[in-house]
């Protein structure tokens, strides 16, 4: 079992960048991905002792919120609401609104991709190095290049071409 000081850190760590990831899957659903965020979080203490690399946690927890959102889109049909609601996602006062415009084009582009797609290009929003996400991805570095070249062009296609 995990210390509270030590799931803390983690929390406070964590909790940001799952709940981003959360919430790009929730389809302007807040509400929805603040309980995937939850949901992983305590799958994150339920297991957290049975992780034996400390090295290896950021990609256990990638995994984790991924699996989390992917069963939960599964169980509950996934529901055709209007991506025109954001996700609360808290902005520093610097941010224009600009930036928030360009995130809600980024999130429509999103959504019209395939799941793996969508995935791959969180983890790069995220900043998280390319050998870290092959191994969350479970695919070789060399087939990792390929993919994120062309989900790039396909995302950069999506955002030319449907003005959004």
């Amino acid at each position: 079992m995990p210390s509270h000081t030590e799931f803390e850190k983690i929390y406070r760590d964590f909790y940001p960048k799952v709940f981003r990831l959360c919430a790009a899957h929730a389809n302007g659903r807040n509400e929805w991905a603040k309980d995937a965020a939850q949901e992983v979080f305590i799958s994150i203490w339920n297991n957290l002792g049975s992780l034996k690399d400390k090295k290896a946690l950021p990609a256990w927890i990638y995994r984790i919120s991924f699996n989390t959102c992917m069963k939960r889109l599964k169980d509950k049909q996934k529901q055709a609401i209007s991506t025109d609601v954001l996700p609360d996602i808290s902005y520093s006062p610097e941010e224009s609104k600009e930036a928030q415009e360009m995130l809600t084009k980024v999130y429509r582009a999103l959504d019209q991709m395939k799941v793996e797609e969508k995935n791959l290009m969180l983890l790069l929003l995220e900043s998280v190095e390319n050998e870290e996400i092959a191994e969350i991805l479970g695919i070789s570095r060399a087939t990792l290049r390929v993919r994120i070249h062309r989900t790039r062009d396909k995302l950069k296609k999506l955002l030319e071409n449907e003005r959004l």
